[in-house]
This record gives structure tokens, sequence and C-alpha cells, in this order.
């Protein structure tokens, strides 16, 4: 299947969503203090529901399941996702929801809280800790503008920077993040260092996915700005597990100012 297929896929199934994955939802999955998505496009598949802070599925099993195809099915599908990507794929029976839900929430917070405590294996080997530091600058906000980012892993490093000609300073901060991101190869866990409040809020306080969740509209009512750049920061984060550390711009952390500097010179190129 194509990406756009499985989308549309994807938004498909969340239209047409059981009773008993509605009851899980609203009753309480929506509620639970770590987050989980509906009908979550992955690779190849699509997650009933999905917690990318514990790489945990969860799915509710119709009685398609029960066929012996149907156990083939979900066997390949558990053993590809959790060799593949780490991730933990717990089913339930639609008839478990309802006769005992109160034991299938119980299991979803043990099993949730069990993956948040220790690193996840991917494709059979510690998932990989990688440093990054980013900073973003604007002339005249909009304006020209750049972004830089510093990647760390053991003794490697690598600059990235970039920028454009007609731009705001929190589209190149979110610029810099997403690039850095996108860079790495395979799921990572990931110390994410910016000076940027919008940023590091925006991730760390929820902002974000409640702007999502309500069709990129803000509490007040008021559209949110740079949804595009929102959302693809919001796929990456459900692919990388990520640890926001906000720091004080243009002080004594060596790293920042490398990354203002390559922004600066960045912007500096569109005057």
């Amino acid at each position: 299947m194509q990406p756009y297929y499985i989308k549309s896929l994807s938004q498909q199934l969340r239209r047409e969503a059981t009773r008993e994955e509605n009851h899980l939802w609203y009753d309480f999955l929506r509620k639970y203090p770590v987050q989980f998505r509906r009908q979550v496009p992955f690779d190849r598949y699509i997650l009933d529901f999905y917690c990318s802070q514990a790489r945990l599925a969860v799915e509710l099993d119709g009685l398609q399941h029960c066929t012996s195809d149907g156990l083939k099915y979900d066997d390949l599908r558990t053993e590809y996702l959790g060799q593949g990507y780490g991730i933990c794929v717990i089913r339930f029976s639609n008839e478990e929801i309802w006769q005992d839900f109160e034991h299938v929430c119980e299991v979803i917070d043990q099993e949730v809280r069990l993956r948040r405590s220790i690193k996840v294996p991917v494709k059979g080997v510690t998932m990989k800790t990688v440093t990054i530091y980013t900073d973003g600058a604007c002339s005249g906000n909009p304006g020209p503008g750049g972004w830089g980012a510093i990647l760390m892993y053991g003794d490697h490093q690598k600059e990235l920077s970039g920028g454009e000609a007609q731009t705001t300073n929190n589209r190149m901060e979110l610029t810099g993040v997403i690039t850095a991101l996108e860079a790495l190869k395979e799921p990572c866990i990931v110390e994410l260092y910016s000076d940027s409040k919008y940023v590091i809020d925006g991730l760390g306080k929820g902002w974000a996915k409640g702007w999502r969740a309500r069709g990129w509209i803000k509490s007040d009512k008021k559209p949110a700005l740079n949804p595009d750049l929102w959302g693809r920061l919001l796929d990456l984060c459900e692919k990388h597990t990520v640890n926001l550390h906000w720091v004080k711009g243009h002080a004594e952390n060596q790293y920042n100012n490398r990354c203002d500097q390559l922004a600066v010179a960045e912007s500096q190129k569109y005057k």
C-alpha cells in the first residue's frame, strides 16, 4: 500500500469505528495521562490504538480474527512490529471489552508503566541515544530566516543548517528540529535541546497534540499557526522517544551558540 492510501484508510476506519473501539477510547484511552492515538498508520499496518511513549499498540479483535487465517495474520503482524520496531502489541476481543472492561484497562495501564520504565529494543538491539541541539533565527520576523542543528552520537557529530527567504522565527525553530529528527535512520532515544519555548512547551505541555486533536484550532478558538510543521514534528515524535530540554539562548552553552551561528549565517544569505 502507498502511504497516501494508508492515511486515507486510517481516516475511514476512524469514522467507521466499532462500538467496542469507541467504548475503549472515550471511556479510558482518551483520558489516560500518557497519550494514545486512534487508527495510527505505521509502515504497512494501521494500529487501532498506539502509545508512542511506551511503543505499545492495543488491538481489538472481532470474530474474523478467530479463524486460522486471521490468527496467522495477527501473528505475522505482531512479529513484524515487535522485531522490526520494538512495538509491543496486546490484543483484546470485543467480548472482553463488554464483559471485563476494568481488567482490560488495568492490563493496558500495567503494560504502559512497564514499557516506559525500560529501554525498548528495536531490531534486536537497544535503541541508540542521540543528542540534538537546534536553533532558529529570523531577521524581521517575518523576513529572511535560518536554522541550525547539531547531532551527536558517541564520538560522532554532524552539523545541519538551512534557511528561507521569507519566514518566521518559530518556523525556523520547528524546521531545525524536524530536519534533525528526519536525519535519523532508525527510531532513537533523542535528548533534544532548544532555547525555543514555543517548541519545548508546544511538545512538552501537549499544546500541539491538543491543536491537532481539535483540527488545528487552539483552546481560544483561534487557528493554530504552522500546522504543517507541527504535524510533521508530532509524527516524528511518535517514531522516536524524544526527551525535551530547554536551554537559555545566547548564554554559555557551546552547542546552542554554535546552532545560533549556523542559523544566523543561513539567514544572512537571503539579505
